[in-house]
């Protein structure tokens, strides 16, 4: 168990107050940082994110950063956010280290071992290993009674029965035997639906009707785009994960860049062809790329499509520096989901603009 937190104060990122509920709400603990409001955020620790790719409107995130009187990041590669800590410790990559098992609840329960292929290379640590040691510095050694990752993960599987040892015999991967299904909660007088007041599938919800949101959700029109803009939209590729293997040599190789797609017809009617390389600019002057035109029928004629995680600013990232463009660097704006605090980014707007 965790030791416990602070009591009394309202959450600096909103939850049950600006928003109903949701894990922590990023973005929204920026306007803290900068104005001190609920109060004061001194430090930040960001692990295994890219501020600059992942929360909206980036100059603000530069900003709250200033503010800050300290910034500790951990990564395993030296990404845009980086050179704006104080401390940076290097993290071992997912091949040179002990993980959390993995315990999925699917219609097939299992739980998988993810263990390193080789020791850690250079000058880098393991997650689990810097947790340990600064918990141990600042008098929390009862939150950590193991010494290794090993001595845990046993700690951990022996409510299985197993091991290590025993998991790997088996392929790395424990398989639930059963199924659990409807009729195995029905023959014990259980519900599977503890989460809600009547234990039953509720479409209507009455806690959230008693805060003031629609227990019904309704459908609510989105803005149209402004005159000769297009509405930003952005996805994932198989080949890359998020913004973190753009670097990676096989899949820089794979896909190297991301392009801007753009309806064929819309394309032609502005003067683009495909192709052609151009920036992008958004409703509030915000500007990124260059990037390739993609023309295609297999998009709207009022939408463009970026694949996320490129346009690294980044000069470490040797194969992912200046390549492509980032779509986070043109979400000035989002809106805020009143029930879970996430962020809706798809509600910039874009023109398209010739390389000079």
């Amino acid at each position: 168990m965790p030791p416990p937190g602070p009591t009394g104060k309202s959450r600096a990122d909103g939850v049950r107050e600006k928003f109903l509920r949701g894990a922590t709400a990023v973005q929204e603990l920026i306007e803290p940082m900068i104005t001190g409001k609920p109060y004061p955020v001194k430090g930040l620790v960001v692990y295994g994110t890219n501020l600059f790719h992942t929360i909206p409107n980036v100059p603000r995130t530069k900003e709250a950063l200033k503010k800050l009187d300290f910034v500790l990041a951990i990564d395993v590669l030296p990404q845009d956010h980086i050179p704006w800590a104080d401390v940076v410790l290097p993290e071992a990559t997912y091949l040179e280290r002990y993980d959390e098992l993995w315990a999925c609840s699917h219609k097939t329960p299992y739980v998988a071992l993810r263990e390193p292929a080789i020791a850690p290379l250079y000058d880098t640590k393991p997650g689990w290993w810097m947790a340990r040691e600064l918990g141990n510095r600042l008098g929390l050694a009862d939150f950590f009674p193991w010494t290794t990752a090993e001595e845990y993960i046993n700690r951990r599987l022996s409510s299985l029965g197993l091991n290590i040892e025993k998991l790997r015999a088996m392929g790395g991967v424990a398989i639930q035997k059963g199924k659990p299904y409807l009729s195995d909660f029905e023959a014990e007088n259980a519900s599977p639906f503890t989460a809600t007041a009547s234990k039953k599938i509720e479409l209507y919800s009455a806690a959230m009707a008693k805060a003031g949101i629609p227990g019904l959700p309704s459908y609510e029109p989105v803005a149209e785009a402004p005159v000769g803009m297009l509405r930003l939209v952005y996805g994932r590729s198989p080949v890359h994960t998020f913004g973190k293997t753009q670097n990676t040599p096989v899949l820089s190789e794979l896909m190297p860049e991301n392009a801007v797609w753009i309806n064929a017809e819309t394309a032609a009617s502005l003067g683009f062809q495909n192709g052609q390389r151009v920036w992008l600019e958004n409703q509030d002057g915000a500007r990124n790329g260059p990037v390739q035109v993609m023309a295609t029928q297999r998009i709207r004629k009022d939408v463009v499509y970026m694949v996320h995680g490129f346009g690294h600013d980044a000069p470490g990232m040797k194969r992912a520096h200046k390549r492509g463009a980032s779509d986070t660097a043109l979400e000035t704006k989002y809106a805020l989901d009143p029930v879970s605090g996430g962020a809706g980014m798809r509600v910039n707007f874009v023109k398209l603009i010739k390389e000079a």
